[in-house]
């Protein structure tokens, strides 16, 4: 039974030395973007994956290795002391009786210690991975995708008679965030002097006078590689906390069949896609996503040995390193650009990958660590292919756009910048159309969708795919929208739309203008309700006391005074453009009308006339889409109005009761973004 519980507690101290690797690893070498990340990848093939596996286990070595020989020495002598104590070798001045005692005594709080500090540094993982949240997550359901996916399946686009060529550029951590802070970075020093110069020379979605880079944020479930580029192509994250997609992407698996992603409109338009990277292309299901969705050519580190790239037992890093990549694509652009069919040319650099990047023979020693060497590094060759690409015949009809799929897992970033620091993936359009909107947008990766397909000069119905918004639009992104926060704990939420639309297909359960229109046309027809004067309310005052009481009104048609209640205004006007989320002025409490702010689009309405019947729409001036009205008072504007308030019967949209949506008051559609 002793010798079992030493080896227990040698079991113990195993694992206490892999938690507190891990708790190292987490807080120093990793900065994780939620559960769901690990959750994925653990439950997909790591084909590809094995030298970080190995990196991994050579680190734990590596850091442990003095507790490890002492722990074992120490569990060792344990063994042979207790062994020989048995056998009465042992001569002591204590008795052999209180000795074995004692000595029993010392196992039993060792054992306990190292099992409280496993819990301990357990409980600090458990933390530190965000599984908490992660589970309260499961028991929440989002409604973004049933107010805001444009499924691509049932959006029109259309694409100019002569279709530009794309370049991709899907750069690896890359993030404006490496910039320096007069540019808008959070560095001291600036890491990607090139990619800040393209960004400030060509798109990247700020106003004229705004010179500080611009970025994508990356809300929940877009957070690593393969999230991040359903994210940039699909508009969707991928959520993998629906059961229905928590399985292995082996060959056979189908990718979201039922989404139309970015190579999938590509292709119907008649262009040849490729996919380049410098790893295995299977893993975490790149190959299946890119083959699936637009048929592309992958070409990954076995396609390179079979071209000639690399010789065959050559690998370094993940396969081989970006220097190795830009030869390659420069082979295959020069050969693409012969062909009569416009191509899309997508890859994805490797080197800044964590933890700390790979150093090539180029990289220089600038800056104190190597990780921020190496990022410069990449920014030097990233600016050095496009250059290549310039001076290429096939420029003149090509765009060429850079993105980095994620933030960096590194944990140098979160440690050199300012903990409040907004950090945003790179994204910018080179020879792309003229961005006319002057203002800086606020932006997810979500968004890069529908803005690539409109930066090759095509036009979207909306102007929105997935949960995206193309930023040349002047429609306002679900991050304009609802704010970074909202977003980044709705996406993490489940979904019953994702589930049924996304995952299984059914577009019966997409909304279509016709569905809308009816569900308009019924709040129109609504009847409208005749609230108890205050006569009747005191004839029944004992009845309305009853909570099982209802009231059968005898219905009257309202009077209409004309001039009253909101007069009549030109069609398409509605009275003075209201800003942004105020969708009219505030009614004061009580007065069901009554003197409305200057600029609501409405004119002054006697008080205490409950609102007499508005033309419907004209109740509230123009307000910005997605505003959904302004903010009404308790108990002003019609409904059932208490005794004495100047209610009466009001008409659906009258200024009271329920409101048509974008009237600027009163019950605001449920569908509306914003109802505060």
């Amino acid at each position: 039974m002793w010798i079992a519980l030493i080896i227990a507690i040698y079991l113990l101290f195993i694992v206490l030395n892999i938690l507190s690797y891990a708790q190292y690893y987490l807080s120093t070498k990793l900065s994780v973007g939620g559960f769901a990340q690990i959750l994925y990848t653990m439950q997909n093939s790591m084909s590809g994956s094995e030298n970080t596996v190995l990196d991994a286990v050579k680190g734990f070595f590596e850091h442990n290795w003095l507790l490890l020989l002492l722990g074992t020495l120490v569990f060792g002598g344990m063994i042979w002391l207790y062994l020989m104590d048995k056998k009465g070798k042992i001569q002591t001045k204590i008795e052999p009786m209180k000795f074995t005692k004692i000595l029993k005594k010392v196992l039993i709080g060792l054992a306990c210690f190292t099992l409280l500090f496993d819990v301990f540094l357990g409980v600090k993982i458990y933390d530190s991975l965000g599984i908490k949240e992660y589970n309260e997550s499961l028991n929440k359901e989002s409604d973004l995708y049933d107010k805001y996916y444009a499924d691509a399946r049932k959006t029109n686009i259309e694409f100019p008679e002569k279709k530009r060529n794309l370049i991709y550029i899907i750069c690896e951590s890359m993030e404006s965030t490496y910039t320096d802070k007069k540019n808008g970075g959070g560095f001291q020093q600036n890491l990607i002097p090139e990619l800040t110069a393209l960004a400030q020379e060509n798109t990247d979605f700020t106003s004229q006078e705004d010179s500080q880079l611009n970025g994508g944020y990356t809300p929940g479930n877009t957070t690593w590689t393969i999230a991040g580029i359903a994210a940039q192509s699909m508009g969707i994250p991928l959520n993998i906390g629906n059961n229905d997609y928590n399985r292995n992407f082996e060959k056979q698996s189908k990718f979201l069949p039922s989404v139309k992603g970015l190579g999938d409109i590509l292709e119907e338009e008649g262009y040849q896609n490729y996919f380049m990277c410098g790893s295995d292309g299977a893993f975490a299901g790149r190959k299946n996503y890119y083959q699936q969705h637009g048929d592309y050519k992958v070409l990954d580190y076995y396609s390179a040995i079979d071209d000639g790239i690399i010789d065959k037992d050559y690998y370094v890093w993940w396969g081989y390193e970006d220097n190795y990549l830009f030869k390659y694509a420069e082979k295959e652009l020069s050969t693409l650009a012969k062909q009569s069919e416009p191509f899309n040319f997508t890859m994805l650099t490797v080197d800044t990958h964590f933890q700390n990047g790979y150093k090539c023979k180029d990289c220089p020693d600038t800056f104190d660590e190597q990780y921020e060497n190496v990022i410069n590094c990449s920014d030097r060759k990233i600016a050095e292919f496009v250059k290549w690409c310039q001076k290429q015949d096939f420029y003149k009809d090509t765009t060429i756009v850079i993105s980095g799929d994620h933030l960096s897992m590194d944990g140098l970033v979160p440690e050199s910048i300012d903990k409040d620091y907004p950090r945003r993936t790179y994204f910018t359009v080179i020879n792309g159309p003229e961005y006319s909107l002057n203002k800086t947008r606020a932006y997810s990766t979500m968004d890069i969708f529908p803005t690539i397909l409109e930066a090759l000069g095509a036009k979207i119905d909306g102007h929105r795919l997935g949960l995206g918004t193309s930023l040349y639009s002047d429609i306002p992104t679900l991050i304009e929208i609802l704010g970074y926060e909202e977003v980044n704990q709705q996406m993490s939420y489940k979904s019953k739309f994702y589930e049924d639309v996304i995952l299984s297909g059914d577009e019966g359960k997409i909304p279509t203008p016709t569905d809308e229109k009816e569900e308009s046309e019924s709040k129109e027809n609504t009847q409208p309700v005749q609230a108890p004067t205050a006569q009747q309310y005191q004839a029944n005052k004992e009845s309305f006391s009853n909570t099982d009481y209802i009231w059968i009104p005898s219905y009257s048609e309202p009077a209409t005074t004309p001039g009253t209640g909101g007069e009549m205004t030109d069609p398409g006007t509605g009275g003075e453009t209201t800003d942004p989320g105020t969708g009219g002025g505030t009614t004061e409490p009580g007065t069901g009308g009554g003197t409305t702010d200057p600029g609501t689009g409405g004119e002054t309405t006697e008080p205490g006339t409950g609102g007499e019947t508005t033309d419907p729409g004209t109740g509230g001036g123009t307000t910005d889409p997605g505003t959904g009205g302004g903010t009404i008072e308790p108990g002003t504007g019609g409904g059932t109005t208490d005794p004495g308030t100047g209610g009466g019967t009001t008409e659906p949209g009258t200024g009271g009761g329920t409101i048509d949506p974008g009237t600027g008051g009163g019950t605001i559609d449920p569908g509306a973004p914003d109802s505060q």
